[in-house]
């Protein structure tokens, strides 16, 4: 503030001070002490929930590879993480789930920072969609809350921070905050498996979750994730049945000359 208005002498800086103390200790305040000369103006904004006239029943048919939508609801308003490994699918995911929705229950949005116009064209050909496309494609590398439709289906291949890992929660809180009635469906990348061996026995350590951990996933209701051709259902917030726990659940698969998901058939653990 010195800076930006002109203080340059003690007694000011002093003066602003007891003005700035005044506009913390007021009631009610105006503004919040961060510390280090840091303020910032007090937020009062909030918005009513109408929760007692809302419909639980109102869930989304969003349809899902694998007919994981038979195991999970998606409410409005939520995010669904995809991650996986390299070339291990996580673009398969996503297309196949552009072509399930589009003209359906949700406007499409495809927002793609993979390829060029000539390799996607190259990559959605064997989908068959007719021209024009139902859907919406653009190229978009960050700040995908500045521009994501709030009531839309958007389809982001993919959220990457190169070595800023820790900042996926902020730009996936971000598109959350975002949506209205809208849900957007989050690419992220993770390391491939690591192998140790364990009494001269190699044994091959998968994660489950995306560069930048735990901050990744909680904004999830959905989290998906892929390596060594095996999709795991990593989280499942609304499960579609009370009695069944989705949690865990996991498919293996392999691909098709075209690259899409080939074979798919439940898995439940090595014999």
């Amino acid at each position: 503030i010195w800076q930006e208005i002109g203080i340059p002498s003690i007694e000011g800086k002093a003066h602003l001070r007891v003005i700035l103390y005044r506009l913390e200790k007021d009631s009610p305040p105006l503004i919040v002490n961060l510390g280090s000369g840091k303020y910032r103006k007090i937020d009062n904004e909030k918005r009513v929930m109408d929760w007692q006239n809302a419909d639980p029943d109102k869930w989304l048919p969003i349809l899902l590879p694998f007919d994981l939508h038979k195991y999970a609801k998606i409410f409005p308003k939520s995010i669904i993480v995809v991650t996986g490994s390299k070339n291990e699918g996580k673009t398969s995911f996503l297309l196949e789930t552009l072509k399930l929705n589009a003209g359906g229950c949700l406007p499409v949005d495809l927002y793609n920072s993979e390829t060029g116009p000539e390799q996607l064209k190259e990559r959605l050909t064997p989908l068959n969609f007719p021209n024009p496309a139902p859907f919406n494609a653009y190229e978009r590398y960050a700040n995908f809350a500045d521009v994501i439709e709030p009531d839309h289906l958007s389809i982001i291949d993919y959220l990457d921070f190169n070595s800023e890992v820790y900042l996926v929660g902020t730009e996936i809180d971000n598109i959350f905050r975002k949506l209205t009635t809208g849900v957007a469906i989050v690419g992220l990348q993770k390391p491939p498996p690591s192998i140790t061996y364990i009494k001269g026995v190699k044994k091959v350590i998968d994660r489950d979750l995306a560069y930048g951990g735990g901050f990744s996933a909680k904004r999830a209701v959905l989290y998906i994730s892929l390596s060594s051709h095996k999709l795991k259902l990593v989280h499942v917030k609304t499960p579609m049945s009370p009695k069944v726990k989705p949690d865990n659940m996991q498919w293996t698969y392999t691909f098709d000359d075209t690259g899409y998901f080939d074979k798919i058939q439940r898995y439940y653990g090595e014999d």
